[in-house]
C-alpha cells in the first residue's frame, strides 16, 4: 500500500497501467493533517489485504 499526494505519480498509475499493491492518494489542499490521518487509519482498517484498488481520499 502506498500513499500519496503526488498528482504526478497518480496519472502514472493510472494512465500506464503499472503494477500496485494498492495505492491511496490523498488531495492534500486546504485539509489537516489529522483529518487526513483519519480518513486513512479508517480505510486501512476497513481494507481487505488482497485490495489492490486506487482510493482517492
Amino acid at each position: 500500500m502506498l500513499l500519496t499526494f503526488d498528482d504526478d505519480f497518480l496519472t502514472l498509475v493510472e494512465g500506464q497501467g503499472l503494477e500496485h499493491r494498492g495505492v491511496i492518494y490523498v488531495q492534500q489542499a486546504g485539509r489537516q493533517v489529522g483529518d487526513v490521518v483519519k480518513v486513512v487509519d479508517e480505510h486501512l482498517q476497513n481494507r481487505f489485504e488482497d485490495d489492490q484498488s486506487i482510493q482517492y481520499v
